[in-house]
C-alpha cells in the first residue's frame, strides 16, 4: 500500500509539475547512486549536483543543427518515431508533443585541481572520472528512461540506441545526435574555441539528453548566441586553451578533431601503458587539459566590461 501511494504522488506531480518531477528525480539518483564515486579517491563523488534543462523537440534549432553538425542529425520526433517503431502498433503513443531533457555533470573541484597540474597527459582522477563518471551516466539515463516508462510516457536516451551512429568524415568524426547541441537548446550553455561547452558551473563537465512525448516547459536560453560564454570568442583576449594542449590541436580557429584524436590514442598512450603510474583504465586516457587550469573550468568567464 505505502509504495502505491508513493506511486500515486509521483505520477500526480509529473502530471502538475513535470519539470520540478524529472530535474528532481536526476539530483536525487546522482546524489546518492554508489555508481557516482571515485572508489580509488576514498568515494569522492565523481560528478557535484547536475544541472537540468529542456527544450521544445519541434524548436527550429535542431533543424538547423541537420546543416551544423551533420546532415543524418536525427531530429527529437524523428528519434521517437524510430523508438516507436520497434513496438507493437498497439503501444505507439501519438506524439503531439516532444521535448527534450538535458543534463550537465560538473566535475568535481578535486579532480579539476589535479588535472590542472599536469601538462602532458590527464591525472589518474581524471581518467576515472573520463569512464567511471560514463558508466554513471548511463546508468542516469536508463533510469530515467524507466521512470518515464512505468508513468505511461514515452522516452529514450539517444545514445544509447540502436539508431545512434558516429560517422567518420575527411576532418574527424560527426554523429546524427549530439549531447553539447541538445544541451544548447535547452539554455545550459555555449560552445568554446576548444570545441568544449562552457555551462553556469563551467566547461569540466560530461552531459546526457533524454527525448520523450512528455511536455516540458522549454528552459529560458540565456545568450545571445552559440559561442557567448567562451572569453575568446567575446574579447579576444583569452585563448588559454590553445597553451594547454598537448598536441597543437586547438588554435585561434578553432579545434582541429583529427589532432585530438592523434594525442588521445598516440601521444598519450603511454599513459594506458602504466608509464606514469598504474591504474588507468577504459579505451584512452581521457586527456581534458584543455577543461582544467583554464578561466572557464568551473564558471562561465567574467568579461573586462562586466566587472564590478
Amino acid at each position: 500500500m505505502k509504495t502505491f501511494s508513493i506511486h500515486k504522488r509521483a505520477e500526480a506531480l509529473l502530471d502538475t509539475q513535470p519539470e520540478h518531477f524529472i530535474e528532481h528525480a536526476i539530483t536525487e539518483f546522482v546524489r546518492t547512486s554508489p555508481a557516482n564515486r571515485l572508489d580509488s579517491f576514498g568515494g569522492e563523488p565523481i560528478f557535484e549536483k547536475p544541472l537540468v534543462g529542456f527544450a521544445d523537440g519541434d524548436d527550429p534549432l535542431f533543424h538547423e543543427y541537420k546543416r551544423v553538425v551533420h546532415e543524418s542529425y536525427l531530429l527529437p520526433r524523428e528519434i521517437l518515431g524510430l523508438h516507436l517503431d520497434e513496438k507493437p502498433r498497439s503501444q505507439a503513443p501519438d506524439l503531439e508533443s516532444v521535448s527534450v531533457i538535458s543534463c550537465v555533470f560538473p566535475i568535481n573541484r578535486e579532480t579539476l585541481k589535479a588535472n590542472a597540474r599536469e601538462k602532458e597527459g590527464p591525472s589518474l582522477r581524471w581518467n576515472h572520472t573520463r569512464w567511471k563518471g560514463q558508466d554513471l551516466i548511463k546508468e542516469l539515463s536508463l533510469h530515467l528512461v524507466s521512470i518515464l516508462e512505468t508513468m505511461g510516457v514515452c522516452a529514450v536516451a539517444p545514445e544509447l540506441s540502436p539508431f545512434f551512429k558516429i560517422h567518420l568524415l575527411p576532418a574527424g568524426f560527426a554523429s546524427n545526435w549530439s549531447e553539447r547541441h541538445a544541451a544548447y537548446a535547452a539554455g545550459l550553455g555555449t560552445f568554446s574555441l576548444n570545441d568544449g561547452f562552457i555551462t553556469a558551473k563551467g566547461l569540466a563537465m560530461r552531459c546526457a539528453s533524454v527525448v520523450t512525448n512528455l511536455k516540458l516547459k522549454p528552459s529560458v536560453r540565456p545568450y545571445a548566441n552559440h559561442q557567448a560564454n567562451c572569453l575568446f570568442y567575446a574579447t579576444g583576449k583569452c585563448g588559454q586553451c590553445i597553451n594547454r594542449c598537448p598536441g597543437g590541436a586547438i588554435s585561434e580557429k578553432g579545434h582541429d578533431k583529427l589532432k585530438c584524436f592523434a594525442v588521445l590514442f598516440e601521444k598519450q598512450k603511454p599513459w594506458m601503458e602504466g608509464a606514469h603510474g598504474q591504474g588507468y583504465i577504459g579505451k584512452y586516457a581521457g586527456c581534458g587539459l584543455c577543461q582544467s587550469g583554464v578561466p572557464c573550468s568551473r564558471r562561465i568567464p567574467v568579461k573586462e566590461g562586466d566587472r564590478q
